[in-house]
Parts: C-alpha cells; sequence; structure tokens
C-alpha cells in the first residue's frame, strides 16, 4: 500500500514536471482599431497631468516608459488636431493608474494540470477636455473615463507577461479614444463646434 502511494506521488510529480516544461504559446497581441486625426475648431492645444503616480503595491505604472499617462498625451498630441485662428483645448489627465492584483487560487491537485489565471492586471484612464472659442464666447467641456483589465495565468515567462501588461496599457488607450470620439460627437454647440462640420 505504502509503495502504491509512493507510485502515485512520484507520477504526479513527473507530470507536473513534464507539464511545468513545455513552453507556452507565445501571447498574441490585438491591436484595436483607432479613427484617425480629429480636427478640432480651435488654435492651440495644452496638455496638464495632474496625474500622481504611486510607485507602490499594486500600482506598476511606474516600471514602464513610457508610463500611461504620457501615452495618454501622446494620444492626444497625435489625435487632436486645432485647425482654426482662435479658441484653445485644455486636456488634463487626472488618472492613469495600472494596477497588478493577486487572484485568490486553488492550490489542490487540479491546480497542478491546469494553467490558472494568477494575475489581475487593470489600467484606468481619466481626463478632462475644456474647449473655449472667443466668437460668442463658446465653450464645451467633456470628461473621459475608462478602463480595461485582464489576467496572466500562472505558467507563463517573464516577457509573455510584459507583453500582456502592455497589452493592457495600449487597448486601455484605444478604449479612450472610441469613448472620446463618442462624448465629442455628443456635444450641442453651432455648426458642430467644436468639430469641423
Amino acid at each position: 500500500m505504502v509503495w502504491l502511494r509512493v507510485q502515485i506521488v512520484f507520477l504526479l510529480g513527473l507530470m507536473g514536471l513534464v507539464t511545468a516544461c513545455q513552453t507556452p504559446e507565445p501571447v498574441i497581441l490585438t491591436a484595436s482599431p483607432r479613427g484617425g486625426v480629429i480636427d478640432i475648431r480651435v488654435a492651440s492645444m495644452d496638455m496638464v497631468n495632474e496625474h500622481r503616480p504611486q510607485a507602490v503595491s499594486p500600482y506598476i505604472d511606474h516600471y514602464y516608459q513610457p508610463n500611461l499617462a504620457t501615452l495618454l498625451q501622446q494620444w492626444g498630441e497625435t489625435t487632436l488636431r486645432p485647425v482654426e485662428k482662435d479658441g484653445n483645448l485644455l486636456m488634463t489627465v487626472t488618472k492613469a493608474d495600472l494596477r497588478e492584483l493577486d487572484i485568490a487560487s486553488n492550490d489542490d491537485l487540479k491546480s497542478l494540470f491546469t494553467n490558472e489565471q494568477r494575475k489581475l492586471v487593470i489600467a484606468d484612464l481619466s481626463a478632462s477636455f475644456s474647449f473655449t472659442h472667443p466668437e460668442n464666447n463658446q465653450t464645451a467641456s467633456l470628461i473621459v473615463n475608462t478602463s480595461y483589465q485582464t489576467t496572466i495565468p500562472d505558467v507563463i515567462t517573464p516577457a509573455e507577461a510584459d507583453r500582456i501588461r502592455i497589452h493592457v496599457m495600449t487597448e486601455v488607450i484605444s478604449r479612450f479614444d472610441a469613448e472620446f470620439r463618442h462624448q465629442i460627437m455628443s456635444i450641442e454647440q453651432p455648426d458642430g463646434w467644436p468639430l469641423v462640420p
């Protein structure tokens, strides 16, 4: 009876080693589609970063360069194009957090044969947009919030885990882009201001 138990433990250990030595399939990053440049009827654009990163667990944004706040500012610089002689757009980044949380796991026999999800990566973005134009004292404002999250499995290489984190960062920017486009279309101003008709 004891010999049978030793054989079972040996076989389970051997199967665990074989499973752990297999190279997992590489993570395939999918880029979400983004729209083109948005022409804004202002003359200039200012960007302010009011986000204060927290360099403590579970926040991990400070490990990546460019960080999430910088990526959002780059999105603003490349996507929003001032096309008028007057007016201003102020974009203020208020939140750009990237967090990684542990997921409670089941360390029983089943977990030896499955690749459980052990980490949850969450990205949160928030920014405000203030449009002003001297003509007719036109003003408009938006607050755009978005988030995206995914998990990191237990059996994965550090490089693949990094690819997942970077995917979360780029995906939350794409979702921010989509939410901004949705909201700016809903501004009710004469001649579609601040968008170019």
